[in-house]
């Protein structure tokens, strides 16, 4: 169920490395333990599983550790180890018969193991880093390598950045019917250059540019689509994209109890997406070292051609889904998150934060995720 689920964990784990800096921030030498937990719950009637009919209800329970190391000749090395556990009712649809019975559950409950190990050292004004990755589901295993670095100039009020990323992903095809239909791969480059200005100190923004290349297998195999003559067939999308993102983030601190938090994004791609974000965090200060921030994020899509509902296309139509994430769509996710840092004693740090999730075709999703600290 590599496809499908990967979208959803791609959500959970960027969730859950939010607390990332927070937990690497705060000091500059020793040990530093963290753990991480995200609870992902969605539903809708939507399931690209089942033609786009049908439930998409999932839930999902994702324990992360990270762990860093700073060593005296200034080396940061770190490592993270986690799993995710699906369970899934549109999934479980991979079983059918051509009855429609339900032969088997395997495909409702799934683990993914994932880990990435980092280092990174300064070199005067110069960062240089390096991270390798694997990943491993029941239908797809999935390695990875990157690079990144940055150079600070005009008085560390400047910061430009590259990183580059692959990914090898080698997958088993499950068709429609829950089985086995040979394997195949993919192969995806991600490359981003950012900007980092320092206006005042109580002004901060970003400028970054991406760029992601897949090319392989990129359809879900075992999602379906009904044709007009009321026949199922399997998804059928081309073999390459080309994705483009640009984002601008601004941070400033109003005063020493309030600071705002904003990113607007622009995407497109070459299979005629287009989406606009943009999200707001104000960050208000408690006492102490705790903050109370709520979170808004409001996404517009414009989507593919290759989308359609059930019954719209016929056979001999190059490309078809009923995969909703490529349609046209307007979300919006707000919550709530809170946390603390620089604590005296043992635990340095934790933070908690509940979002909602709404989309206007009618899926919705709620994620509870939570992170502590310690130093060693």
């Amino acid at each position: 169920m590599f496809l499908i689920i990967h979208r959803t964990l791609a959500t959970l784990a960027a969730t859950a490395l939010l607390f990332a800096p927070l937990a690497f921030a705060q000091e500059n030498q020793g040990v530093q333990i963290d753990f991480l937990g995200s609870y992902y719950d969605q539903d809708g009637d939507n399931s690209p599983v089942t033609g786009g009919r049908g439930s998409e209800e999932l839930q999902s329970i994702s324990p992360v550790f990270l762990v860093k190391y700073t060593t005296k000749s200034g080396w940061n090395l770190s490592g993270m180890l986690g799993a995710d556990n699906i369970t899934s009712a549109s999934t479980d649809n991979m079983d059918l018969d051509a009855n429609g019975v339900n032969v088997s559950g395997a495909s409702r409950n799934d683990t993914r193991v994932f880990t990435n190990l980092s280092a990174g050292r300064r070199f005067g004004a110069q960062n240089w880093g390096g991270s390798i990755g694997f990943s491993k589901e029941y239908d797809y295993t999935s390695i990875s390598a990157g690079l990144n670095w940055s150079l600070d100039f005009n008085g560390k009020n400047d910061t430009i950045g590259l990183a580059a990323t692959h990914y090898q992903d080698d997958i088993e095809l499950y068709n429609i019917h829950g089985i086995v239909d040979g394997t195949d791969s993919r192969e995806t480059t991600d490359l981003s250059l950012s900007w980092t200005h320092v206006f005042s100190p109580k002004t901060v923004g970003m400028l970054e540019y991406s760029v992601s290349d897949a090319s392989g297998w990129l359809s879900s195999p075992f999602q379906e689509v009904i044709l007009q003559d009321g026949s199922v067939v399997q998804e059928r999308l081309p073999d390459a994209r080309t994705r483009n993102a640009l984002r601008f983030s601004l941070n400033h601190a109003f005063s020493e109890r309030f600071i705002l938090r904003t990113y607007l994004r622009h995407y497109d791609d070459d299979w005629e997406i287009t989406a606009d974000s943009i999200e707001i965090e104000p960050y208000f200060k408690l006492g102490g070292d705790r903050w109370l921030y709520p979170i808004f994020r409001y996404h517009s899509q414009d989507g593919s051609d290759h989308f359609g509902l059930p019954e719209t296309f016929t056979a001999d139509a190059r490309y078809y889904t009923a995969d909703r994430d490529l349609s046209t769509f307007d979300s919006m996710k707000f919550g709530v998150g809170y946390e603390v840092s620089g604590r005296e004693g043992r635990i340095k740090r934790y933070q908690v934060r509940a979002t909602y999730y709404d989309r206007d075709d009618g899926l919705t999703s709620f994620n509870l995720s939570f992170g502590i600290g310690f130093n060693l």
